[in-house]
């Protein structure tokens, strides 16, 4: 009975200890199961500051993170001098242990029981890393337990150099600043790898007690501390004796430094477009930042005198599209004048920014070529009248130089011709996407400033027509280093029209600054545009070259227009003053000799020569120009043997008459032509009694004196008059309204009207200077 008993109890102790080990091995295979998970995939999930940073890696501007610590992204690497002060400052067996140094826990608790408190933690740089990553709990055995443990994995998990790196990253540095790089700057106002060794042995001691020493705070504490760490690094031969006398002389800095706002507008644009939290390695350069915001600035400073107060510069590389200065406006000193608006971003209106563009379109689609007369007159298109900027007319103006002075009349005239839906659509292709309305909207003062464009996007259209013109991709705009779009589906603008446009753009003036515009010139080459919008509220200039494309933006945010604030006042001396600090280009434009031909041309009319223009030269066009009409001014006119009256067959027998080719012009053209050609001369009257009667001119309606009441539709809107001529045989008429050219008409003899209430004089003129007039009235019922 006995040995059974105590077979029995033998057995249960067995189990009992089989059981034991069981749980052991369980407890282990948890704790193996834990350790290897122990740690979470990313150990830090902490928000960083938005780093906005140069072409060349200098810092431009950052933004506090959402915790409102100056912590930016994570390093790549820890400089070298940061790494040696502070290995040798808090873990100087970092490269030999495995997380967690036993000779630093038995000494640190030998001094803590010795002194009855804590006084050391032991802790290794891996074991401080892990205790950053659980965001400081309070200091118990049990949590120093846990740190090691997770120490041990996190040495098995990472390298030496990215354990450094991540603590570098994280580590306190006093205030609300975390992390070397933002220690750096705001201590030093530079990047850590241009610190010296003093001002590494400053940073190394700091996240030691961030509380309590800090820049600013304790100083003295702080001086010892870093020339204890100084004179550690000397002793084993790290700094020699004259680099560690030096470094005792350098003085610590007082207080945190505000961070570079060089483009904070950029910077800003950032974080809307998604990059909050990151570091951006954009495309700006630094050196031409600092200079573009300091010459709008300077300009700035005088046009506040006339309560002038924004204004933007943006740069782009023609070859990249790469955005190389964003300055959106003025510094946030002046907060009453919005100097938060990003006006590069901002829609303002264009003034006459974007005649170019319908000045290539139109030589491309045939209706101009680029000496050409277009004609300019008072005109009336409806309720709309427009006006030079002078306020004068030369009757006839070569459209390259309609280009140059930025003549608003025959630019009017050449939308209407070009069909104003057929440029809207041309815009909203070539990437305004503020031209959000349709044609009708915009009217044909979409020419003059009707419609509203952004900066950035005016650059980027002008950047890609000099991108085609030299054979290259159309990019959209980027700021972020790398990101080169190529553009597919924008408007194709023929290379020879971009060539003559280009060259119109070289001699841009107005003819009332004659005298001032030859100041800025800049000694090359730049095609230039200017712009002023209605009421003096916006102020253009957009210059281009092979390598840079500059656009100007001078006004006030709020839209408040200002006398003088115009183009070639404002804008125009910022163009040309940042164009001096820009490389110059070697080269012009090269020009496209496939898409050129030889023609001639009309000396005086600048039209392809037809066989009655006296005087003609061999001149190379667009290809697409060829399309364009032939000279319609001069005409063979026949003469008495005297040659001072115009005769016909009716009059004279056809070998006594005197055939002349004449530059002739409608009666009111030349009213204005010959203020400015003073040598023009009118052809010689007919023979009294010897008139034309072939080309006889008739208004059929209105009749003389007829009183005219406006016909009206159902919803009550204004319906126009059908006006008609008549004339006998084929040719182009005139007509002209109060003494303004409303339009032209060829065969079909017809114009819809709608004259305001009142008197009018209505006249019509024919190519051989025959005109009819008839007056009447409109009135109200």
């Amino acid at each position: 009975m006995h040995y059974f008993a105590h077979a029995y109890y033998q057995s249960v102790r067995q189990r009992i200890r089989y059981f034991r080990i069981r749980l052991r091995l369980l407890a282990i295979y948890v704790f193996l199961i834990w350790y290897a998970d122990c740690l979470p995939e990313t150990l830090f999930q902490e928000s960083h500051s938005t780093v906005l940073l140069s072409s060349g890696g200098e810092l431009l501007g950052a933004h506090i993170s959402k915790d409102e610590q100056w912590r930016f992204p994570e390093c790549d690497s820890v400089p070298l001098k940061f790494k040696t002060c502070l290995i040798a400052f808090e873990d100087r067996n970092f490269y030999h242990h495995p997380g967690v140094s036993i000779k630093g826990l038995f000494r640190a608790f030998i001094q803590n029981i010795g002194r009855g408190e804590r006084v050391s933690g032991g802790s290794t740089l891996t074991m401080q890393l892990v205790r950053l990553m659980r965001k400081n709990p309070p200091r118990t055995y049990r949590e120093k337990l846990h740190e090691i443990i997770l120490a041990t994995r996190v040495e098995i998990r990472l390298e030496k150099e990215e354990i450094l790196r991540l603590y570098s990253s994280y580590a306190p540095f006093g205030n609300n600043v975390v992390g070397l790089e933002a220690a750096s700057w705001r201590f030093y106002g530079r990047p850590p790898h241009l610190l010296s060794w003093a001002e590494s042995a400053t940073l190394a001691v700091l996240p030691n007690a961030p509380g309590l020493i800090y820049p600013g705070k304790n100083h003295d504490r702080l001086l010892a501390k870093r020339n204890r760490l100084l004179r550690y690094l000397y002793e084993h031969g790290t700094l020699d004796k004259t680099s560690y006398e030096t470094a005792l002389t350098e003085p610590l800095p007082d207080s945190p430094l505000p961070l570079p706002s060089l483009s904070p507008h950029l910077l800003m644009r950032a974080m809307q477009e998604g990059k909050t939290g990151t570091t951006i390695h954009s495309t700006i350069r630094e050196s031409v930042q600092i200079q573009s915001g300091q010459i709008l600035e300077r300009h700035l400073a005088l046009l506040r005198e006339n309560k002038i107060y924004n204004g933007s510069v943006l740069i782009t590389s023609v070859h990249s599209g790469e955005i190389i200065a964003y300055t959106a406006n003025t510094s946030y000193s002046d907060a009453e004048h919005a100097p938060y608006v990003d006006c590069i971003q901002a829609a303002r209106s264009t003034g006459s920014v974007i005649k170019p563009l319908l000045y290539a379109k139109s030589m491309q689609a045939g209706l101009i070529s680029p000496e050409m007369l277009l004609t300019d007159l008072p005109s009336r298109y409806g309720g709309f009248s427009p006006t030079n900027y002078t306020n004068a007319y030369d009757g006839l103006v070569p459209a390259n130089e309609a280009l140059s002075r930025s003549l608003n009349i025959p630019f009017v005239q050449l939308l209407n011709t070009y069909g104003l839906s057929r440029f809207h659509g041309d815009l909203r292709q070539f990437g305004f996407s503020s031209i959000t309305h349709n044609a009708s909207h915009y009217g044909l003062s979409l020419i003059l400033g009707g419609a509203e464009v952004r900066s950035d996007e005016l650059n980027e259209v002008y950047g890609n027509l000099a991108r085609q013109l030299l054979g290259e991709p159309q990019r959209s705009l980027s700021y972020v280093s790398g990101n080169h779009n190529t553009l597919t589906e924008r408007v194709e603008t023929d290379r020879a029209c971009i060539y003559e446009t280009f060259r119109a753009m070289l001699a841009v003036t107005r003819p009332d600054e004659e005298n001032n515009w030859q100041y800025f010139s800049s000694g090359q080459k730049i095609a230039w545009k200017t712009g002023t919008s209605f009421g003096f509220r916006d102020a253009w200039a957009v210059g281009i070259t092979p390598d840079y494309v500059v656009t100007v933006w001078i006004g006030n945010a709020d839209g408040e227009g200002r006398p003088g604030l115009t183009g070639i006042n404002a804008a125009a001396p910022v163009l040309f003053d940042v164009f001096k600090t820009l490389d110059r280009s070697k080269n012009w434009f090269p020009k496209p000799e496939d898409r050129f031909e030889e023609v001639r041309i009309c000396t005086t009319s600048g039209h392809r020569a037809t066989a009655d223009c006296p005087h003609t030269v061999l001149k190379a066009i667009p290809v697409t120009t060829l399309r364009s009409a032939g000279c319609p001014y001069h005409r063979i006119i026949h003469l008495d043997p005297s040659e001072k009256n115009r005769v016909t067959s009716a009059c004279i027998p056809v070998h006594d008459m005197h055939h002349r080719a004449w530059f002739m012009l409608p009666p009111f053209i030349e009213k204005f032509y010959r203020k400015s050609h003073p040598s023009y001369q009118p052809p010689p009257p007919f023979l009294p009694g010897c008139a034309d009667e072939g080309q006889r001119l008739y208004v059929i309606y209105p009749h003389p004196d007829q009183k005219i009441y406006l016909p009206t539709d159902m919803q009550g809107m204004v319906r126009p008059v059908i006006f008609e001529a008549t004339r006998n045989g084929s040719g182009t008429i005139y007509w002209h309204l109060d003494d303004q050219f409303i339009g032209q008409t060829s065969d079909i003899h017809q114009l819809a009207l709608r004259p305001e209430t009142g008197k009018h004089l209505l006249t019509v003129v024919d190519e051989s200077g025959i005109q009819s007039t008839v007056a009447f009235e409109i009135t109200e019922k």
